[in-house]
């Protein structure tokens, strides 16, 4: 009983509930100063827009962290890198596009440096001379979004936004065009050559233009084109006459383009990309086409010397056709024919 009294008497545990550790106020700082950071980074990365590869023969005028990428004169993107490529046969920029921009990076999106570029058809890119180059853009119309483009290396004479209309002009040859030549309507500059190229066939040169609205509503299935570059000289009872468009179609080449007066009154502007035919001069395009025309050959047994292709038929000193074509080549027959169309 002694030993059962005793064990009573002994002291008992209590179980004591362990304080919560606090938290000591030295680490609120860096604890909101991480969040702060994290929220930071967030807001960045949802706020950033895609990077981009621009690839071109060159990079003249391009610097990392400096070169704009603009659209309608407004920043969207800087070039954060420039490299050769793996091959070193062009350069690889890498550039940074802003998050309101990143829809417009589809696969037909163009770009291009802007630089000052002087010539005879115009001066362009004077506010570089104190800003530096730039790399301009040009939206596409395609929805398929792409990373990766290839830089145009001569800038479009054009720009998508430009209202107007594009036509074709089909000629013998060149001659002094190029692109940048000018169009004139009425000694009015109303458009430029844009491209050129050879036919399909390689007969012929295809010159694109483009007419600026509201002037491009005056070319129609009547509206003939010719060569306004040079001088065109005339001696006549009146005098000397002397007419050129300009001294830019002068030096660098230029086309006009006229109605002409047989042409119907109520003709409907001509679609987009017509094809026209380039006359070598005012004269051509306006002549008059015939509608009868009759061929004979004519035989000549004596020297035809000083005769060439296109020498006027006469009568009685008048003028016997508008438009002769004479083609003469020795026949089996003694002497030379003469083949002549009149009217």
């Amino acid at each position: 009983m002694a030993e059962s009294t005793d064990r009573d008497n002994l002291p008992r545990a209590t179980v004591v509930p362990r304080r919560r550790q606090r938290i000591s106020v030295i680490w609120i700082i860096p604890i909101l100063a991480a969040v702060v950071a994290i929220g930071i980074a967030i807001q960045r990365i949802l706020s950033e827009g895609p990077t981009i590869t621009i690839i071109f023969r060159s990079a003249e005028g391009v610097e990392a962290d400096k070169t704009v990428i603009k659209y309608k004169d407004v920043n969207i993107g800087q070039v954060t890198a420039v490299e050769l490529s793996e091959d070193h046969s062009h350069v690889e920029i890498t550039a940074k596009i802003a998050k309101s921009a990143a829809g417009l990076m589809v696969e037909d999106a163009k770009f291009w440096v802007v630089s000052a570029r002087f010539s005879l058809s115009g001066v362009s890119g004077l506010s570089t001379l104190l800003s530096g180059n730039f790399i301009a853009f040009e939206v596409g119309s395609s929805n398929k979004p792409q990373r990766k483009f290839t830089g145009l290396e001569v800038p479009p004479i054009i720009t998508g936004g430009q209202p107007g209309r594009q036509f074709v002009l089909r000629a013998d040859n060149l001659g002094s065009l190029g692109i940048g030549s000018p169009i004139y309507y009425r000694r009015l500059q109303v458009g430029q050559v844009i491209a050129y190229d050879l036919s399909s066939d390689g007969k012929e040169m295809d010159i694109k233009i483009f007419i600026n609205s509201p002037y491009d509503k005056y070319v129609n299935s009547g509206t003939r084109f010719w060569n306004a570059s040079g001088v065109d000289i005339s001696l006549g009872a009146g005098g000397l006459n002397v007419r050129t468009e300009s001294l830019v179609a002068l030096l660098a080449g230029g086309v006009a383009f006229e109605t002409a007066p047989f042409a119907p009154s109520n003709a409907e502007p001509a679609a987009v990309n017509t094809i026209f035919t380039l006359y070598s001069d005012q004269v051509t395009a306006m002549k008059q086409p015939e509608s009868i025309s009759a061929r004979y050959v004519l035989h000549f047994n004596e020297s035809l010397r000083g005769l060439s292709v296109g020498a006027p038929v006469t009568f009685l000193g008048l003028l016997a056709v508008r438009s002769p074509r004479l083609v003469s080549r020795p026949t089996r027959r003694r002497g030379i024919f003469v083949d002549a169309w009149t009217s």
